[in-house]
């Protein structure tokens, strides 16, 4: 129900603001008031509160492991090279082990 709400809204608003607008009509410049008018930063949300929740509940039990090699772990210079936003490594070098990770990120963009 409340898609079909937001749904309703988008359609019933895009109609005024087409209307407002009507610069597909006339070759005439836009105004930079108008302009300031419809920049995306015309609006601020005000966010009181953010709550960001991860919640992993593994479990590992009754597993066995008899005459197991484990290896090395290794990042290299140049495992990072070029990288950009956020990642994660996890690494492991035993057995019969749960591994869960978990990644939040709270963004504010301004």
């Amino acid at each position: 129900m409340k898609y079909l709400t937001l749904i309703a809204a988008v359609l019933l608003s895009s109609g005024a603001v087409a209307d407002e607008l009507d610069i597909l009509t006339s070759s005439d410049m836009i105004s930079d008031d108008l302009m300031g008018q419809s920049r995306g930063t015309n609006y601020e949300i005000q966010i009181d509160n953010m709550q960001a929740h991860s919640e992993m509940d593994g479990d590992v039990a009754g597993n066995s492991a008899y005459h197991n090699t484990t290896g090395d772990n290794v990042i290299d210079s140049g495992s990072f090279a070029d990288s950009s936003g956020v990642f994660s490594v996890v690494q492991n070098t035993g057995n019969n082990v749960l591994i869960q990770n978990a990644t939040v990120v709270n963004l504010t963009l301004k």
